[in-house]
């Protein structure tokens, strides 16, 4: 990981799609073990492609900054303030944002 001093991110970096309706932009990242920090995020009526639950091979935490995101599979939703933190293989989602969201997200990495 690189070290920052407070900046604007978008100096060194753009939104990038992933999904229709999902964006991520990298604050950091370590492309030698994968660790990322970064925000996402959902437009209103957002939902991941697919329908099967996410299962990750590292650690995961997710902390809600705005908005609403469902997990499809609990039938919970969840909303601003709210934070996950899952170990590796933990099954989540899929998800759905019913107004849109936005996420600060800290994933891969080696523990």
């Amino acid at each position: 990981m690189q070290q920052f001093e407070f900046h604007d991110p978008t100096t060194r970096t753009t939104w990038q799609l992933k999904t229709p309706g999902i964006e991520e932009l990298i604050l950091n990242e370590d492309k030698i073990t994968g660790r990322k920090t970064l925000l996402q995020r959902w437009q209103p009526k957002a939902a991941t492609p697919s329908s099967a639950p996410v299962v990750h091979d590292f650690i995961e935490e997710v902390y809600i900054l705005e908005g609403d995101l469902t997990d499809r599979t609990l039938r919970q939703t969840f909303y601003k303030g709210m934070y996950a933190y899952r170990e590796p293989g933990m099954e989540h989602g899929p998800w759905f944002s019913e107004g849109g969201c936005l996420m600060f997200v800290i994933c891969g990495g080696v523990e």
